[in-house]
């Protein structure tokens, strides 16, 4: 009681070599749980609201624990880490309770998951595939469970050691900690920032992310604000890093390649105008270039050239966030319900109050994240600059996720294939990261230091994990 297991704990025992020696003592001293959770992640990331679900469910989705054991869990022999979870009394559990940040330490995240792993995380397939996580949550974890709008978690039915692994993982952001968890039954409080996503491969997995420059924007300053360390920025296609930059028109990051083609030779460039190209990324982003500059996707309007590919790409799984002009994605597709998505209308642009979207449940955790990083001072309200207005309206089956009143929509996302089964996203947002005027500054020094997002770029912070997540 208090804190106090009602048995002691055994070591990991051989299947091969001891399981006699284990159902013994497991049915002698209780000491051996049964449950290992596994289908668990399908209660988490499967459903309407995907892995970022509806909002303030920080601890409810653990493993029910060995307490409580049926005499049959109980006489199961342990194996490794399952060994070191402590038997408690009714109602009592071993927790960890936390809170997970992005990788400069600054923003907590909603709904990144937390677990134990039964053994030695797998790898993460490369690049675009309509599992997100390339089929990599596993094994089975012992215990699981995800974070809140303010960051928070608490994981239920522990082990109890000095150095417990902690995974935190959302799409294929993902990296292992060692936790100290000393005491049985009780909660035990992880040190604060000492959670976070991996800033450089080195730390954990990340996925690969393809970023575009351009004259009237800057996503990969907005990464860099995130946290993501300056070595993993990279010029063009590379086996280093896990940020590759291709600069579009306007942008002028040193050494990178060009995006897309020119005039006299609309299908050049080394990104967009290949589907082959486009799928060795997780997510590409597409940086403003101030106008559609139809000439470097593929040719005129009509013409499929990069549209069709990056289209191909989407539906393979790839996901896309596209700025401002690169609206002409969608409204010039060579696919109709692509073109049909958006109701376009005229640029100009707005400063002001926001609304955010709270009409499902990921959209309600976003307007109380805001509120938590202190991005928003009203819940379903945010001031915003440079915001252009590229369309009027949007429609089925595409997600409102920023607005001005019930229409003008300023963010929104859809899956894809559109009426097919979800396999990638794509996003298109009137918001700058950077400010239209601040596009093709230099890298990094225009760009804001790790942990030094405002307002606008925390809104753009949480979109990216959202879009990267596992459906």
């Amino acid at each position: 009681m208090n804190g106090e297991p009602t048995v002691s704990r055994v070591p990991s025992v051989s299947l091969l070599g001891g399981a006699i020696a284990s159902l013994v003592l497991c049915a002698l001293v209780g000491a051996c749980s049964g449950s290992s959770n596994s289908g668990l992640f399908e209660s988490i990331d499967g459903g309407e609201d995907g892995p970022f679900g509806s909002s303030g469910s920080s601890g409810s989705s653990g493993s029910s624990g060995s307490s409580g054991s049926s005499g049959e869990d109980a006489a199961k022999p342990c194996i490794g880490i399952e060994c070191d979870k402590p038997t408690c009394k009714d109602g009592e559990t071993t927790s960890l309770r936390g809170k997970v940040y992005d990788p400069a330490g600054a923003n907590a995240l909603y709904g990144v998951l937390v677990y134990v792993p039964s053994g030695p995380l797998k790898p993460f397939a490369k690049g675009a595939a309509c599992d997100a996580c390339g089929g990599a949550i596993s094994p089975a974890p012992l215990t699981t469970t995800k974070t809140n709008a303010k960051g928070e978690f608490e994981l239920t039915d522990v082990p109890v050691g000095a150095a417990v692994p902690i995974v935190i993982q959302t799409g294929k952001w993902r990296r292992k900690i060692e936790v100290a968890i000393t005491k049985s039954c009780v909660a035990n409080d992880a040190p604060d920032h000492s959670l976070r996503l991996p800033k450089n491969g080195s730390e954990g997995d990340m996925p690969h992310i393809a970023v575009t420059t351009g004259g009237c924007d800057a996503l990969e300053c907005l990464l860099r604000g995130m946290g993501i360390e300056d070595k993993e920025f990279v010029p063009g296609a590379s086996n280093a890093g896990h940020v590759h930059v291709f600069n579009g028109n306007g942008g002028s990051f040193p050494g990178a390649p060009a995006a897309g083609g020119t005039v006299a030779a609309p299908l050049g460039g080394e990104l967009w105008n290949s589907a082959t190209k486009l799928a060795a990324y997780d997510t590409v982003l597409l940086s403003c270039e101030c106008s559609e500059m139809n000439e470097n996707k593929g040719g005129p309007e009509g013409t499929p050239g990069a549209r069709q590919a990056l289209n191909d790409y989407a539906n393979a799984g790839g996901r896309v966030i596209a700025t401002h002009y690169h609206y002409t994605w969608l409204k010039s597709s060579p696919q109709a319900n692509w073109q049909q998505i958006a109701n376009w209308t005229p640029s100009s642009v707005v400063s002001g109050a926001y609304d955010v979207d709270t009409s499902f449940p990921r959209g309600q955790a976003f307007s109380d994240w805001l509120v938590a990083v202190n991005a928003s001072s009203t819940p379903g309200s945010i001031q915003l600059t440079d915001v252009t207005n590229s369309l009027s309206s949007i429609n089925a089956p595409a997600q409102s996720w920023i607005k001005k009143g019930d229409n003008n929509v300023r963010y929104f996302s859809f899956a894809t294939p559109l009426g097919g089964a979800e396999c990638g996203r794509v996003a298109f947002t009137d918001l700058h990261a950077m400010g239209i005027s601040a596009g093709g500054g230099s890298f990094p020094s225009g760009c804001p230091a790790a942990g030094g997002l405002n307002a606008q770029q925390k809104a753009l912070e949480f979109l990216i994990y959202d879009l990267a997540s596992c459906k």
